[in-house]
């Protein structure tokens, strides 16, 4: 019997270069000069302030290295890499320890409340992904996918027809580096966030380029990596600003409107924004990763509430009709949470063992853990009409679609 396991308790954030490597300039209270390497034997200095694990891709020469103090500084491998680094994304020091075997039949009980249909990608469906990352699912029920790795997005048809295929490697239009946020409003405009060229990117429904905005840099309209990625009912763009710390708002075209957070810890600050979507009564949600925290806004900026205990380490969301929302957390847990509206566990959505948990399991409970649809790196959730659940389980290479068991 071969069981997928989770590679780590803390699995390299480096797997994936977006979201693992901040591809930004120095900014704040970064000390290392941002670096360009010209090769893939070149290593970049990144500050190791409030970061302690570091991995790196297998193959890599570089040692592991886990920072003494906030100040030392430590070299990323630039393999697969390029642009200019300044920080790293690692599991934050205090970050809670994934479940163990202790909880193994709450482990199958939040598990059965939903069950896979059908499986995208490694050939399955006759499709291929690298790195599947952003999800979106337009009113037909089409559903759009940012291969962060291919630098490029799909539109698939509910049945798994492949629809667009637009991307490819480069600055210039219709072309992605690193693309991880993406977003489809009421007319059929496809909007797509660029972690690596630090852009937005709004195409036609057919994948013709329309306009583009944004460049390296911490001034409105700038950013240090652009993650998740929401458009309103009214035509405005929201957008993660993952290493300013801020949600930023503009047009359709790109011209900016406003803008709120600032790093900390406070209730209308962030660290390291990730995931943002737009909730059923029209308020903006946001993945404050750094904190561990998912915070509720007006689409004005106003407060409204905070969820804080959404599981460790959550970077993506979505939500359903019925103000239920999805958090997935892709390196500490591997698993998607789904809550109520008012933020009460109410199951998993896929889950995924290490393999000292399952080691210490009886073959009873390792045969169970066999039938569950288990997960590497999931990122991207997104629900369709009829409920059912999509999941980018990244580090497999698959989009995994689920529907909810009995009353879920």
């Amino acid at each position: 019997m071969r069981i997928n396991v989770r590679r780590t308790a803390l699995a390299p954030l480096l797997l994936l270069a977006p979201v693992l490597l901040l591809a930004a300039a120095c900014s704040g209270d970064n000390d290392a000069a941002p670096a360009t390497p010209s090769s893939d034997s070149e290593s970049v200095t990144v500050p190791a302030s409030t970061y302690s694990e570091s991995s790196y891709p297998s193959g890599s020469s570089a040692a592991q290295a886990t920072p003494a103090s906030d100040g030392e500084a430590i070299a990323v491998p630039t393999s697969s890499y390029s642009g200019s680094y300044s920080n790293a994304v690692r599991a934050p020091r205090d970050a809670p320890p994934p479940s163990t075997t202790a909880t193994i039949e709450q482990l199958f009980e939040l598990s059965a409340a939903y069950r896979q249909l059908t499986l995208w990608g490694n050939g399955a469906g006759g499709i291929d992904f690298s790195s599947p990352n952003g999800l979106a699912i337009d009113g037909d029920d089409n559903v759009y996918i940012t291969e962060a790795r291919g630098n490029r997005f799909r539109k698939f048809s509910p049945e798994g027809d492949q629809l667009l295929d637009v991307g490819g490697e480069g600055a210039g239009p219709g072309e992605f580096l690193f693309p991880i946020g993406i977003a489809v409003d009421a007319d059929g405009y496809i909007y797509v966030s660029e972690a690596g060229g630090h852009r937005v990117q709004r195409f036609a429904a057919d994948g013709t380029p329309v306009a583009s905005w944004g460049s390296q840099g911490s001034q409105p309209g700038n950013f240090l990596s652009a993650m998740g990625i929401a458009v309103s009912d009214a035509g405005e763009v929201f957008v993660a600003d993952f290493g300013n710390h801020r949600v930023q708002v503009f047009d359709r075209d790109g011209a900016f409107l406003r803008q709120w957070g600032g790093l900390g810890t406070g209730p209308d600050q962030f660290n390291n924004p990730i995931g943002v979507q737009i909730g059923p009564a029209g308020n903006v949600w946001v993945v404050d990763s750094g904190n561990q925290r998912v915070q509720v806004f007006t689409q004005q900026g106003d407060f409204v509430r905070l969820f804080d205990d959404v599981g460790p380490g959550p970077q993506i969301l979505s939500l359903n009709a019925a103000g239920e929302f999805y958090v997935s957390s892709p390196w500490v847990e591997g698993r998607v949470r789904h809550f109520s509206a008012e933020g009460e566990l109410l199951g998993y959505v896929g889950n995924s063992v290490t393999e000292a948990e399952l080691a210490e399991m009886s073959s009873a409970d390792a045969q169970r853990v066999a039938e569950l649809s288990l997960l590497d790196g999931p990122h991207g959730t997104a629900t369709d009409t009829s409920g059912a659940v999509y999941v980018a389980d990244t580090a497999n290479g698959v989009v995994r679609k689920f529907e909810p068991v009995g009353d879920g």
